[in-house]
């Protein structure tokens, strides 16, 4: 479950950040008339890419980046943030079905 991102001081710290428009989740409910973008925070550069590689595998998911800074908000977009706790899956090697290891 995502926790939607108000202000920068919910973005926990981290080495790098996988960010991912959600295409399911964008243009409607809390995010009408926005996108809605993901954030998942990662320790290092291998968990990133585990984690990028993880979004590109869903059909929802586009524009996925890795970068080394927290987001700036914009009011166009809707920033919901999750975790490893939160979505462990989106963490392990293959775990949507790409790059099963």
């Amino acid at each position: 479950m995502s926790e939607i991102v108000e202000s920068l001081d919910q973005i926990p710290d981290a080495a790098y950040y996988v960010l991912s428009d959600d295409r399911f989740m964008s243009d409607w409910g809390p995010a009408a008339g926005r996108t809605n973008t993901i954030i998942l925070p990662c320790d290092d550069e291998e968990e990133a890419q585990i984690v990028a590689d993880n979004a590109n595998a869903r059909t929802d998911m586009d524009n996925v980046r890795i970068i080394r800074n927290p987001p700036e908000l914009s009011e166009g977009i809707l920033f919901s943030l999750m975790t490893r706790e939160d979505a462990s899956r989106w963490y392990r090697a293959g775990g949507f079905g790409n790059n099963e290891e």
